[in-house]
């Protein structure tokens, strides 16, 4: 189904459900719901009032129905319906008598949006230290995070972003900058924190610390591992934020949050369609959505809420491990990262668990694998800082693997030209077809974009090595630049072995992390590079979006 489809399925929706269909209202609430849980959980990380901002969203947004122009922009209009209920929150609680009390619960583990990310969506390596380092950054960082992590995503694009943080382009682009350096400086904060052993420069400035992410800590560790020698090596390596964002599905919401929600708009139904009217009598409120609030039977006191929901969230979370383990799809995640260990997943996992296959953090000591396996890198707005330490372990997929190369010498390496346009054109038909069923525009082949992919194609069997990051330390966004092209975000998928555009991207497509990358309806253009040659082909694939 196309992007046009699913708005005019999504536009149908919402007309039935203003026109008072409760079945409609119930199905648009489903539809939904994860996006606002996602916004929500993201921009409030750590606090008990999720759920109530979540469902507050919703409800205001069926309340206020009527009063929306387009139906075809109803996703934009619940986004910027959420950000303005985080506003309220974050306003509240700092106005509001005992704020200072109110905001220990606001860091309770049991609500605590990073976790869930972690365990449900299964993060391990940089994409796990990313999803810790978001607990470091500001509010305002946080709620423009939750809508940028979704735009990396796929979910939202940059005008419902920019809509939702009431800016113009212009100015959320430059936003988005100084989040994006923030979180930099939040990874490398979790990479020192999480060095074995630690600096022990670092374990003197930390003395006074009590242990809790804040900005102001977030400045002065990120400000030592700068000046500091033994820490100035934990800049290196950073992939880029948005590949490792790219493709990532939706932290899913509970089934009691699910529950509570459609209880809740069903006892607006009975209350009578004037409640949905804006500025209703007998709402209770000055404006739209205020009209629920006497009808959501909260008898008991805010503090026994949150124990509650406290208590439900840590048995969720701890259901949710189990069914990973029992599942087969047992992860592990490494408790040390920096003793030389890397995160690696077994090879079976839970069906359809969203996860996705991306190099990871380096190891202190790596031992290069005989065989390749095909491997995806994905798009930044950064490029990364070219190092000379070792190369990121790739994980192996599952997918079909080439037998191991031949060791060559110089003398005996056989050159061959770079394969007909006629397979390029056939890798970027196969790619658009995968793209149309998964409701993604077509990618338009540009020849920037190929000269880059094939010369990567051609370097890895010039230099006998199969990598995102070359020997000389550029990564695919230094290539890409280098090539000519201007980005504003990009990805890369190779492989090596694969005798046939359908061969390759059969691999390709049972790979997460490719899957991820081809599927990313971010991208718009994209280049093709498949070098023949004994050991190969080696395919590369680079996407793209222009700035």
């Amino acid at each position: 189904m196309s992007g046009t489809e699913r708005t005019r399925e999504s536009a149908a929706l919402v007309t039935a459900a203003r026109s008072g269909d409760p079945e409609a209202q119930d199905a648009l609430v489903s539809a939904f719901l994860p996006l606002v849980y996602n916004i929500v959980g993201r921009a409030l990380n750590g606090s008990v009032d999720v759920d109530d901002v979540v469902q507050d969203t919703m409800l205001r947004a069926l309340d206020a129905l009527g009063g929306l122009r387009s139906p075809e922009n109803f996703r934009s209009w619940l986004v910027a319906i959420a950000m303005n209920q985080v506003r309220a929150h974050w306003h509240d609680r700092q106005s509001a008598p005992g704020a200072v009390e109110e905001a220990e619960d606001l860091a309770d583990p049991g609500a605590d949006f990073v976790d869930l990310t972690l365990v449900r969506l299964q993060l391990s390596g940089q994409r796990q230290e990313t999803a810790r380092a978001t607990r470091w950054l500001e509010p305002d960082d946080r709620g423009l995070l939750s809508l940028w992590w979704l735009e990396c995503a796929g979910e939202l694009t940059r005008p419902e972003v920019a809509a939702a943080l009431e800016l113009s382009p212009q100015h959320t682009a430059v936003r988005v900058q100084r989040m994006k350096a923030q979180l930099e400086a939040a990874r490398v904060v979790v990479r020192a924190l999480d060095a074995r052993p630690r600096c022990q420069e670092l374990q003197g400035a930390l003395a006074s610390w009590d242990g809790r992410p804040s900005a102001l800590w977030r400045k002065r560790i990120a400000r030592h591992a700068h000046g500091c020698g033994h820490c100035s090596g934990l800049w290196t390596g950073l992939m880029p934020a948005e590949g490792l964002l790219a493709g990532l599905a939706l932290v899913a919401a509970t089934p009691a949050l699910l529950d509570s929600v459609l209880s809740a708009a069903g006892g607006m139904a009975l209350a009578g369609s004037a409640s949905r009217l804006p500025s209703s009598a007998g709402s209770g409120g000055s404006g739209p959505g205020s009209g629920h609030r006497g009808g959501r039977g909260r008898g008991t006191s805010r503090t026994e809420a949150r124990r509650r929901r406290r208590i439900r969230r840590r048995v969720v979370g701890g259901a949710v491990v189990a069914a990973c383990v029992a599942g087969g799809g047992l992860w592990y995640f490494d408790t040390e990262p920096g003793t030389g260990g890397t995160e690696e997943a077994t090879a079976s996992r839970t069906a359809g668990a969203p996860v996705v296959d991306m190099p990871e953090r380096e190891p202190l000591e790596t031992s290069p694998s005989a065989s390749k396996s095909p491997s995806p890198s994905a798009s930044p707005a950064k490029k990364a800082k070219p190092s000379k330490s070792p190369s990121p372990t790739r994980k192996s997929v599952p997918t079909s693997r080439p037998s191991p190369r031949p060791t060559r010498t110089a003398s005996s390496t056989p050159r061959t030209q770079a394969a007909p346009t006629g397979e390029v054109a056939q890798v970027v038909a196969l790619v658009n077809k995968e793209r149309s069923a998964a409701g993604c525009g077509p990618l338009q082949e540009d020849p920037l974009l190929n000269k880059a992919a094939l010369g990567h194609s051609e370097d890895m069997d010039a230099r006998d090595f199969f990598d995102h990051t070359n020997p000389d330390g550029a990564d695919p966004g230094q290539r890409i630049t280098a090539a000519g092209y201007t980005w504003s975000t990009y990805g890369e998928n190779i492989a090596q072995g694969q005798q046939t555009p359908e061969a390759v991207m059969e691999a390709w497509m049972n790979s997460p992390g490719h899957r991820a990358n081809i599927l990313n309806c971010a991208f718009k253009d994209i280049g093709v590079g498949i070098h023949k040659g004994a050991g190969g082909p080696w395919w590369t694939q680079n996407f793209g979006a222009k700035q």
